[in-house]
């Protein structure tokens, strides 16, 4: 092993960090035909080609976006302003020739909120962006700006001329004294993992423990502001500080909060980074949005332990090109979404009572809209393509299995140790620069939590087919499922937990076959049906609980039930489907509830005190 003197090592890598630098360049004051223009300058290149190239996905969404649609007119220069030679050889990537030559690139980019002029997938809001002038530029890097292959971790600077009069919220700190906002980024992945929103200013900040907490709102029609959200999630903070044990693994954090008067597409939430999460929700006063706005903040918050410091070889080594999913969105979303409802009770924000209706809830949707024998590390890895309508049972059984790894830890250790600890020891085993492979992840929990009894929860429940015990995971804590009389009920021929929305055509889909009742079987609907009228009346996402409530309240026993769906056909194409009947009753599915069991035994009561215990 050769030494090299530390003096010389960071001469050497200070300088060759500063010649690779790539600078990217945007003018918030200069709106053209709705677009943005990005200038990048760029490094000097020693190779005759270059490739630059807008992602494909991007951590945390779980599907494919193609950034790259949103590019117009690209363009490479060389230093006296002359065109080289370029190629688009995907949607995503521009081949440049003369790149020894290449000294600036421009384009223009149209926002993803506001462009149906432009095919392609719906890009969920929280990973896009929008481009209102004067009033919110909500700025996902992601989907404006590229990087060049092989370059991917060259030091980048983002310059961002602005009004006057808005502000720029962000975790990445500006490091400007002029009226050009600077940021500076290690490299790309850590650029784009930190959006951005500009807006008249309203924020607040304060100290968490160890870090900077900054909390941004727009809400357009001032219905909400950031310190009432401030109020909502202080406690919530607070709880998770302790449930993370006194310290946070970063030290700064942003929630960028965009609050919308307009909801296009029938869905809102968030996206998660490492240092901040980003929110596209409804417009509405506090008290209408305070308890969403708690339960989406503390899943994403909890995102600051997955990935940031837990992670796989395929998020550390991201592609944002060609990636490769993990198996493992049990234990990123899964648990993280059962931590999110654990640290509210655990604390004293929630009771009991309504942890045990969520989980009721979230059972509930796992067995009507998802394949329950489907294994989680199967869907997972294939959750782009072909399991891509499994994603949203993350939440659903993903949180269920959360549930039952703690009460299984909790049981072997004599209530003393859970997913809790077990998520500290793992982030201490890893950490942000160490990434797992996914084969190893199981055994290496095993090791970790020195309980072999895990391998067969993970072989059964996780990698495997087997249905999850539910029952037999709350009879540990002397709790027990409590199933009620059937009785007719007046339906529209489906379970309305059973409908998703397709993201391309906006309407609301019939999942399954599960989801359809025996009045739909003899009205004749199908699985994927996707609902346009019934009984004349529109059922878009803007109007369908209107309307569905309306249909249910007018409709009498015998009257003719009409319903009108597109039926896919493959391939984009659909084919519009007629069909009447006389309207009847049906026996709804008997509903389930949690209950306390009359006589549990004093093991149950301790184990269910120790997995309640507010002790860090």
């Amino acid at each position: 092993m050769k030494r090299i003197p530390i003096y010389l090592l960071l001469f050497i890598s200070t300088f060759a960090f500063g010649q690779d630098k790539i600078q990217y360049k945007l003018d918030l004051n200069k709106l053209n035909n709705d677009r943005l223009e990005v200038i990048v300058k760029t490094p000097k290149f020693k190779q005759k080609e270059v490739i630059y190239a807008l992602p494909k996905i991007v951590p945390g969404t779980y599907a494919n976006y193609d950034f790259g649609r949103f590019v117009q007119d690209f363009r490479a220069l060389d230093a006296q302003g002359k065109n080289l030679r370029i190629k688009k050889t995907s949607p995503n990537t521009y081949q440049i020739s003369n790149a020894s030559q290449l000294s600036e690139i421009r384009y223009f980019v149209d926002d993803t909120w506001d462009s149906p002029e432009i095919a392609g997938d719906y890009v969920f809001e929280p990973a896009g962006t929008s481009f209102q002038k004067d009033s919110l530029f909500a700025l996902n890097t992601h989907a404006m700006l590229g990087y060049f292959i092989g370059h991917e971790k060259a030091q980048v600077q983002l310059s961002i001329d602005k009004p006057t009069h808005i502000y720029g919220a962000s975790s990445l700190q500006n490091r400007s004294k002029s009226k050009v906002d600077l940021f500076e980024a290690a490299h790309y992945q850590e650029l784009i993992d930190a959006p951005l929103m500009y807006a008249s200013p309203d924020t607040i900040s304060f100290p968490l423990a160890n870090a900077h907490i900054l909390i941004s709102v727009y809400s357009p029609n001032k219905m909400c502001t950031s310190a009432q959200v401030a109020e909502q999630i202080k406690p919530l903070l607070e709880a998770q500080k302790k449930y993370l044990g006194g310290l946070l693994p970063v030290y700064n954090y942003a929630f960028i909060i965009v609050l919308s008067d307009n909801i296009k597409n029938g869905s809102y939430g968030a996206l998660e980074h490492a240092q901040s999460s980003f929110y596209y929700l409804p417009e509405g006063n506090i008290q209408t949005l305070a308890e969403t706005i708690r339960e989406v903040c503390a899943h994403e918050f909890f995102h600051i332990v997955t990935p940031l410091n837990i992670h796989s070889e395929e998020i550390g080594n991201f592609n944002f090109l060609e990636p490769k999913m993990s198996k493992h969105l049990w234990l990123y979303e899964g648990l993280t979404e059962y931590a999110a409802h654990h640290v509210q009770l655990k604390y004293q924000i929630t009771d009991l009572k309504k942890f045990m209706s969520t989980f009721e809830n979230k059972w509930e949707v796992m067995n009507v809209q998802f394949d329950r024998k489907l294994p989680f590390t199967v869907m997972s890895e294939k959750v782009l393509d072909k399991y891509k309508d499994e994603y949203g049972n993350v939440y659903q059984k993903g949180a269920w299995l959360g549930f039952g790894l703690d009460l299984t830890l909790r049981k072997l250790s004599q209530g003393k140790y859970g997913t809790q600890e077990m998520m500290r020891d793992l982030a201490k085993f890893y950490g942000p620069n160490q990434s797992f492979k996914d084969d190893e992840l199981f055994d290496q929990l095993v090791q970790i939590t020195q309980k072999p009894e895990l391998k067969s929860f993970f072989e059964k429940y996780v990698a495997g087919k087997e249905e999850i015990p539910v029952a037999d995971w709350l009879h540990r804590i002397g709790y027990e499922i409590q199933e009620f009389n059937a009785s007719p009920i007046k339906t529209l021929g489906f379970d309305f937990q059973s409908l998703n929305v397709n993201s391309e055509t906006h309407r609301a889909v019939i999942n399954s076959d599960d989801g359809i009742n025996e009045f739909g079987r003899i009205l004749g609907l199908q699985a994927k049906d996707e609902l346009v009228y019934i009984n004349q009346l529109s059922f878009s996402l803007e109007n369908f609980s209107m309307n569905a409530a309306k249909v249910l309240k007018d409709i009498q026993l015998g009257e003719i039930l009409e319903v009108e769906v597109a039926r896919p056909k493959g391939n984009g194409i659909y084919e519009t489907v007629r069909m009447k009947a006389p309207f009847q009753t049906t026996m709804g599915s008997a509903p389930t509830s949690f209950v306390p069991q009359k006589n549990p035994s004093d093991a149950q009561l301790e184990l269910r005190q120790q997995w309640m215990n507010s002790i860090p």
